[in-house]
């Protein structure tokens, strides 16, 4: 698959809104759609959740892929700035 967002990127925070339909589920992986799962969320049928990541968030060192989307309206990822000097290629 594509990337939703290309490399490296770091996830800062996420809103996600559940349709409704049952509880949304939202996975996303790095490299590609079956890469390693970095965030997993769990969304309540019918609500929104807002979640910032603390400190430097989560590094996708090979992009941000969806690989699972079930039950879920939308989902916006808020991320630094795409092309920073700073950016790297390890977490922590």
């Amino acid at each position: 698959g594509t990337a939703v967002i290309a490399n490296p990127i770091r996830l800062k925070g996420i809103i996600i809104a559940s349709s409704g339909g049952g509880a949304g589920v939202l996975e996303l992986t790095t490299t590609s759609n079956t890469g390693a799962t970095l965030f997993f969320a769990d969304v309540p049928s019918g609500d929104v959740i807002n979640f910032n990541f603390p400190e430097d968030g989560i590094l996708f060192p090979a992009g941000i892929f969806c690989k699972t989307k079930t039950h879920v309206t939308a989902y916006t990822l808020l991320t630094d700035k795409y092309s920073g000097p700073n950016l790297t290629t390890t977490n922590g």
